[in-house]
């Protein structure tokens, strides 16, 4: 397939969709707006309309209700970028060229779905809640608005960065900040139509759920990320019909790919190509469509930009790989047969991961029909109209069978591929490769970053005989993730004795020490190796420990060798905050200059230095970091506590509390911001509005300390327009 110049078929394109932007205009009904939602790591089959019967999916059971369903819907790719990829652009792997996470980057000739609609008038905005799908690796493709921030999950609300005891699988943040981030661009007034594109990545590994649904599912935490996501998308509808637009959106749903649960001995993902990670649900409730429809016919997730464009009556382009769905959605119910569905259109999806990222064989599949040919090392062939499970190999039996996918498989690859697909490769920098290695990936190097031939290879380990070590690993990250820290140091431990140069192996290891805290321990570990980019972080939590524990010179010590090792901001912005609490005021900004140096951006060190302007009355100073963060991020809640603090001391109480009230939004649990507005109603003697502020603490804030200060400051006032002791 060749793509040809991307700006001329634009402008071409650009010219059909301007035209029916006018047209759409000219309308008396105002046109759709799109909502299209992903899950990560979800499988279709842990959701309640998908016939989970344990599960807790109301949201998601109710647009089922509210429009199709399909039941065989496949990922390209069980990687979370690589199957994004497919997702937007409506095209697969061999096109777009995205492989693997981190080590590919989405091509800017490629066009998204956002391009689409943005040429047809549409306002575009994301939220993405996991770190593959930042902006650097080209999902950012036509979006007007495109939020990634994820550091609020890498700091606590006092600004100071969380020790990376339990970083080890990549960055994110909860779902309920991706619809904070979303929702302050739908607020937004306009005159046109939006497409909106939202991300949870909380079914993601680690599964901590927070209450009521980790009590709720106690013995399956991958459950209760799923009904946390579902409770997560119920919000953001709400919020969508409050602002009298639920009823004229069309909203999709799918997933990038699933979760092995131990099928086929995976626990994750990324690795096999079994329908347990292969396999993920898609749901589309469109205005004016039918209801309850559920479709056995086997699709993609390839298909779902040109189902949206048909939907909006707008021009496909042919560049498009995937088909439109709306014709099955709009044909007679009665002629969609579940028992007898028609697996007509050919579907491709690989697994190439376990080659480019750990140095194995790769693993293609084709599905056509009611068969399933996956080629690799270790060739396998199913039929799932009598074998839904993958339980019963049949390449030694249907031997011609298995012949006539194989040559259907390289046609298939051979039809689709393109020359531009060399445009995805990413050349990583050197951190990036050396992060990559200590969360486990790229462990053998090999393959990383080399050009991906459209050929059927056999070559290299078969994944399937390799997939215990990948386990080992995620189960290592499981038990730091929910705090086995005693468990999580053995298994450390047997997997450096076999591999010592892993960085990964040690990382977990320190991080498993620091939580029994035994730092003195963890320091012995990390001075006996060579400092690296990738053990910086750990460094600087030892070297924290250190400090906190009374070894304070020696925690200075472990800060600075992570300085060394090239975690420079962070290490200064650490360095200085210890040096502040040591009264050394001179060392303190120059250590915070060092580190606005090295990152102009660095929110933690900004965020200290406008404390310390705050605390020593030079509120100019203060105000012009508090509006540089506040710039960067309009939905940090400890960012705007700070500003409201700044104005209350101004004698700007009515723009302090419509501060505070919003940092209340945006962090109802926080106790802090309810003891600021208890502090500005006692200032301006309000004694009743302090009394309700006080109520409303104490349904929120679970700290008998500050309930029990905001107890004292609320106290009611005498006839004398005073406060009683």
């Amino acid at each position: 397939m060749t793509l040809g110049n991307k700006g001329a078929d634009w402008l071409r394109h650009g010219v059909v969709l301007w035209l029916v932007s006018l047209a759409l205009g000219c309308s008396s009904e105002a046109p759709w707006n799109v909502l299209l939602v992903t899950l990560d790591t979800t499988r279709a089959d842990f959701l309640g309309c998908y016939g989970k019967t344990s599960a807790q999916t109301p949201v998601l059971d109710q647009l089922a209700e509210r429009g199709t369903l399909f039941e065989s819907a496949y990922t390209s790719n069980p990687v979370t970028q690589a199957a994004h990829s497919t997702i937007l652009t409506g095209v697969y792997p061999m096109v777009h060229g995205v492989r693997d996470n981190i080590l590919f980057r989405l091509p800017e000739e490629m066009t998204t779905l956002a391009e689409h609609l943005r040429v047809a008038g549409y306002a575009t905005g994301a939220a993405v809640g996991g770190f593959p799908l930042t902006r650097e690796f080209g999902t950012a493709q036509g979006f007007d608005f495109y939020d990634d921030d994820l550091t609020h999950g890498r700091t606590d609300f006092r600004g100071r960065p969380i020790p990376d005891r339990l970083a080890t699988w990549y960055d994110e943040r909860p779902a309920p900040q991706v619809n904070d981030a979303i929702l302050s661009w739908l607020r937004e007034d306009r005159s046109v139509p939006f497409f909106a594109w939202v991300h949870y990545w909380d079914p993601h590994e680690p599964h901590i759920a927070p209450s009521p649904f980790r009590e709720l599912f106690i013995d399956d935490p991958y459950q209760a990320e799923i009904a946390y996501a579902d409770q997560s998308l119920g919000a953001l509808l709400d919020a969508l019909e409050r602002a009298g637009e639920r009823h004229r959106t069309l909203v999709v749903v799918t997933a990038d790919h699933g979760e092995g649960r131990g099928e086929h001995r995976e626990s994750t993902h990324a690795f096999l190509a079994y329908d347990a990670t292969l396999r993920v649900p898609l749901i589309v409730s469109a205005p004016d469509q039918a209801q309850n429809r559920r479709i056995a016919e086997r699709v993609g997730t390839v298909d779902i930009v040109p189902t949206i464009l048909d939907l909006l009556d707008l021009p496909s382009s042919d560049q498009l790989q995937g088909r439109s769905l709306a014709p099955l959605m709009r044909q007679p119910a009665a002629s969609d047969s579940v028992a007898t569905p028609r697996h007509r259109t050919p579907y491709y999806s690989e697994s190439l991961s376990p080659r480019l990222s750990h140095g194995l064989g790769e693993l293609r599949a084709l599905f056509l029909g009611p068969w399933k040919y996956v080629h690799g090392p270790r060739p396998e062939l199913f039929h799932l109209g009598r074998d839904p499970g993958e339980l019963r190999d049949l390449i030694t039996v249907e031997t011609a069978q298995a012949e006539s996918m194989r040559s259907q498989l390289q046609e298939f690859l051979h039809a689709r591929k393109s020359k531009e697909v060399t445009k995805a490769l990413h050349d990583i920098d050197e951190e990036t490769r050396q992060r990559l290695a200590a969360l486990g990936y790229l462990a053998s190097m090999p393959g990383t970053g080399e050009q991906v031939d459209e050929i059927l290879r056999s070559d290299g380990e078969a994944p399937q005989d390799r997939v215990g070590d990948i386990n080992l690993q995620s189960r290592l990250r499981r038990q730091l993730g929910v705090r086995h820290f005693a468990a999580a140091e053995r298994t450390a431990r047997s997997l450096l004795m076999a591999a010592p140069e892993n960085t990964f192996y040690l990382k977990s290891l320190v991080a498993a020490q620091l939580g029994l805290d035994k730092p003195e321990e963890a320091a012995r570990e990390l001075l006996a190796v060579t400092p690296s980019a990738a053990l910086g972080p750990q460094f600087l939590a030892v070297g924290q420990a250190l400090f906190d524990s009374g070894a304070e010179v020696r925690g200075l010590e472990l800060i600075r060798r992570g300085i060394e090792a090239g975690d420079v901001a962070n290490g200064e912005a650490q360095l200085a905050r210890l040096l502040l609490a040591s009264d050394d005021i001179e060392g303190f900004q120059q250590a915070t200059k060092r580190a606005l140096e090295a990152d102009p951006e660095h929110r933690g060190s900004r965020l200290e230095r406008a404390r310390y302007y705050l605390a020593t009355d030079r509120l100019r100073e203060a105000e012009s970091d508090l509006l540089r963060l506040l710039r960067a991020n309009p939905i940090d809640p400890e960012v705007h506590l700070e500003y409201a603090g700044l104005l209350r001391r101004e004698g700007q109480s009515e723009a302090a509390e419509r501060r505070l009230l919003r940092v209340l939004r945006l962090a109802p649990h926080w106790c802090d911001p309810y003891l600021e507005l208890i502090r500005l109603h006692r200032e301006a003697l309000r004694p009743a509005e302090a009394s309700e502020v006080l109520g409303r603490m104490r349904t929120h804030c679970t700290d008998a300390s500050q309930l029990s200060h905001a107890a004292t400051l609320a106290v009611a006032m005498d006839t004398a327009g005073g406060y009683r002791p």
